[in-house]
């Protein structure tokens, strides 16, 4: 775990040293005082918290699935199951790279946990088996941000990120890895605050989250 951990902020790392190649001759910033300035690159590092992740959809649906198999069979000879799997929030580490006063380019890391317990009924013997569930989720997302508009203390934009996720599962300690795509699409977001500190609230669907905020800092 702590080696995928270290190779996906690694990438992180190489992802903003590529952009911080690139150098625009004259990059607008923030508004400060009434009036714009300008820099010689714009870069922000956003840290965020999210709920209601793909992770936690997929295992919400599959949930009600197993209920609804569970009620059209009572008294049948086939198993019941019952998944008590229960995600935490996600979290979230991004850098962006100013392209142009709108558009920024980088990528983000994701991490989740998921624990529980699955019970397993046999209706032809009545025995019950309990597997102990734990889940480790690590996401690596390219990501695009358009600005619709970004005022001195207040801006609003959408976003865009696809990568993949290694999913690290384990039932009874026996281990289950795998890897999936995944992505998140932000269409509202808001941001507020000053120059270079400012908190941000987002709403969409995708490995961060269907709900997501944090706080980032523009350098």
């Amino acid at each position: 775990m702590k080696k995928t951990f270290t190779l996906a902020m690694l990438l992180l790392v190489a992802v903003s040293c590529a952009f911080g190649q690139y150098r625009p001759k004259k990059m607008p910033h923030h508004r400060s005082g009434g009036s714009r300035g300008s820099l010689s690159a714009q870069s922000e590092i956003s840290v965020g918290v999210g709920y209601m992740s793909t992770g936690q959809l997929v295992n919400i649906i599959e949930s009600a699935k197993q209920a609804h198999d569970n009620f059209n069979n009572p008294m049948g000879n086939e198993e019941m199951n019952t998944n008590l799997a229960v995600f935490g929030p996600s979290f979230t580490v991004q850098y962006l790279y100013g392209l142009s006063e709108h558009l920024y380019l980088g990528a983000g890391v994701v991490y989740q946990q998921a624990t529980g317990m699955q019970a397993v009924l046999s209706d032809m013997s009545g025995s019950e088996n309990n597997y102990v569930f734990a889940g480790k989720y690590l996401t690596f997302m390219p990501t695009l941000k358009l600005y619709w508009f970004n005022r001195e203390h207040f801006g609003m934009y959408s976003k865009l990120a696809v990568g993949g996720t290694y999913r690290m599962e384990s039932v009874n300690g026996v281990s289950d890895n795998s890897f999936m795509f995944n992505g998140q699409l932000s269409a509202v977001c808001l941001e507020f605050g000053g120059e270079h500190f400012r908190a941000f609230l987002e709403s969409g669907f995708g490995a961060s989250g269907s709900g997501f905020g944090g706080l980032k800092y523009t350098f």
